[in-house]
């Protein structure tokens, strides 16, 4: 019984270690660019128990976002926790939710690479939503807390009544997140000169404008 609990502990050991070495590795290269024999490679393992462990690169490649995500929650907890203050005003409190893609584009640059990869790889992929499940709950949904503050601001007057809250949400999130990655790719025209590093803010001073009409 000792020796089945101690392989258990010591195969999900080893199966951390495999994730957060993917994970290392996706971020620094990109996912494409990493083999499985290079995860075996800096996890220390071979690579015929790495797919003993996950079976595919596709379900190791989810695992690591899982992780990723993981490491992140702890910036939006503390976004959340602050915009929640009944000081707040229901327009300073939405723009403290949205202000969390001000400091990922600043401070989490490899991570937002990672998610566009993430995308291309799992559509290339053809991987089953329903296969992505713990991936999307490692992500959380902040949309209600968006909602809250935004009726919040129509009720004491900082915003705008008329508003699709969930449409907005999702063009805003979407539309900021495309932005910030294309600004980390680089110029590719001349045209797009990107010596500026204020088109994030921009895009929220502008969302911002529209929730307050």
């Amino acid at each position: 019984m000792k020796t089945g609990k101690y392989q258990k502990e010591w195969r999900e050991r080893r199966e951390s270690e495999a994730v957060y070495a993917a994970a290392q590795l996706f971020l620094s290269r990109g996912i494409e660019a990493v083999k499985m024999t290079d995860v075996a490679d800096a996890a220390e393992i071979g690579v015929a128990s790495l797919y003993r462990y996950f079976g595919t690169k596709e379900r190791l490649v989810v695992r690591a976002g899982i992780l990723l995500w993981g490491d992140l929650r702890a910036l939006f907890d503390e976004v959340v926790r602050e915009a929640s203050s009944p000081a707040l005003s229901g327009g300073e409190q939405v723009a403290a939710l949205l202000g969390v893609y001000r400091t990922l584009y600043r401070d989490h640059k490899d991570f937002l690479l990672f998610l566009e990869d993430f995308d291309r790889f799992i559509l290339s992929s053809g991987v089953a939503q329903s296969d992505l499940k713990e991936y999307e709950q490692s992500i959380g949904d902040y949309y209600p807390l968006f909602e809250a503050a935004y009726r919040r601001g129509v009720a004491d007057g900082s915003l705008r009544a008329g508003v699709d809250p969930a449409l907005f949400y999702r063009t805003f999130t979407h539309g900021i997140t495309a932005l910030c990655q294309k600004l980390l790719r680089g110029e590719i025209l001349s045209q797009d000169d990107f010596s500026s590093s204020r088109e994030p803010e921009c895009f929220l001073e502008a969302a911002l404008r529209c929730l307050k009409g």
